[in-house]
Formats: structure tokens, sequence, C-alpha cells
């Protein structure tokens, strides 16, 4: 038990820290909170997936393949200088997604994010041993579903004062320059 506390506090600690999942969260909450929400699922299943590959024992892997880590370096930051781009040349409160569309757009940024991969991987050794991947899995939906609301609240409270256009301009620009910074990290790390 001791071991599932210790992955929970740990785990909420980063989760709840400003990053390209939470940014994206945040600045579709502003617009769209069924959006928002598909963006959280997607970023819980990349998660999910990042974290059964570490409790399978991706770390070995990823340790001997210098270009598959690479690769999925490039391909976050990649996706996240394009996200970028989006909010950096728009000034329109709602954009004109769908919910698929924005969950598998979560999910991949999810997936390739190296942080919570880094995560994973430094924690879940230490864990393994005395834990289920299922309750260990649960722990992830529960504390990111808890951390997205979070941020959707946060967004909505906003809603009013970005119907004003200078306003959504400052802060999609403000999130565009966080997703290219969080984009050289990722390639950087």
């Amino acid at each position: 038990m001791a071991d599932y506390l210790l992955f929970a506090s740990a785990f909420f600690a980063s989760a709840v820290a400003p990053g390209a999942d939470t940014f994206l969260i945040l600045s579709r909450a502003i617009t769209n909170k069924t959006l928002a929400i598909a963006a959280a699922a997607g970023i819980t299943l990349g998660k999910v997936l990042m974290l059964t590959l570490a409790y399978l024992g991706l770390a070995a892997l990823l340790q001997t393949s210098a270009d598959l880590l690479l690769a999925l370096k490039i391909f976050g930051a990649g996706f996240l200088t394009y996200k970028a781009w989006r909010l950096w040349s728009t000034n329109e409160l709602v954009r004109r997604e769908t919910k698929g569309g924005e969950f598998i757009a979560a999910l991949a940024i999810g997936f390739s994010n190296p942080q919570p991969m880094a995560f994973y991987l430094s924690i879940v050794p230490l864990v393994v041993q005395t834990t289920e991947l299922a309750g260990l899995a649960l722990i992830v939906v529960g504390g990111f579903s808890a951390v997205a609301a979070i941020y959707i609240f946060l967004a909505g409270r906003l809603t009013s004062w970005l119907t004003q256009p200078a306003n959504l301009r400052r802060v999609n620009r403000l999130l565009a320059v966080a997703f290219l910074a969080l984009a050289v990290i990722v390639l950087t790390r």
C-alpha cells in the first residue's frame, strides 16, 4: 500500500504542474469544454499507455535505442509546434474541431511528451515489485481526471474575459509561446 501512495503522490505532484498536456487542456477549455474533455481523455490514454510500457520494461528498450527516443522527441516537438502555430494564428473563441480529432491530437501529445515518460521510467521500477498495473493505471486515470477538472474549472472562470478579442489574442499567443518553449524542451532533453 505504501508504494501505491508513493506513486499517487508523485504522480499528482507532477501532473498538476503546468506542461504541454495541461496547457492543451487549458487552451481547449477556454474555447470549448467538450473539446477540453476530449483532450483530457486522449492525454489520459497516452499516460496509461506510457505507464504500461514503463511497467513492462520500456526503460531497457529506450536505453538501447537512441533512435526511437529521438523519433518520439521529434514527433512530440513537431506536434507542439503545430499547435503553437494554430494558437498564434487564431483570434476566434470557438474553433471548428471535432471531439475525435481533438482526442487523437491529445493522445499524440500525451504519448510523445518525454517528461511524463521520464517520470514513469524513474518511479515505476521502484514500485513494480509491490504493485499491480491496474492499480497504478487507476491512479493515473483518477489523478489526471482531477487535474483536468481543475484546469477546465479555471478556464471556465476566464471565458467571459476572453470574449474580448484582444484578451483572447494575448492568451492564445501566450499559450503558443508556452507550446514552442515546451517543444524546445522536448528536443533538448
